[in-house]
């Protein structure tokens, strides 16, 4: 599975971590990260402001157990707004139960 996400943005990661269910991959531009928060339908983005000892980066997160969690992370210069992909079929259930409770 990292493989084939590796893959997607090919040429443009600097490393993939793989844990107990969560795949991370650190990306070298915003739009390989956007990319990939595309084709994996990642719906959160956590902006991390640059400090005295630390730079700035962004993450991309989404998906759950028994799926894989998917985080994407890229530092740099990164031109708002940061773009999530929330998975459409997620989308029509929320609202469908958003109407079902205002009924």
């Amino acid at each position: 599975m990292a493989a084939d996400v590796v893959a997607m943005v090919d040429g443009h990661v600097r490393s993939a971590d793989i844990g107990h269910g969560i795949v991370s991959v650190h990306v070298t531009c915003q739009a390989a990260a956007e990319y990939l928060a595309w084709r994996l339908a990642l719906d959160q983005v956590t902006v991390f402001e640059p400090t005295r000892t630390c730079h700035g980066f962004a993450v991309w997160s989404g998906g759950a157990w028994p799926a894989a969690e998917f985080k994407v992370f890229c530092r740099g210069d990164l031109v708002p707004p940061l773009r999530t992909f929330p998975c459409p079929e997620l989308q029509a259930a929320a609202r469908t139960s958003a109407l079902t409770k205002a009924a």
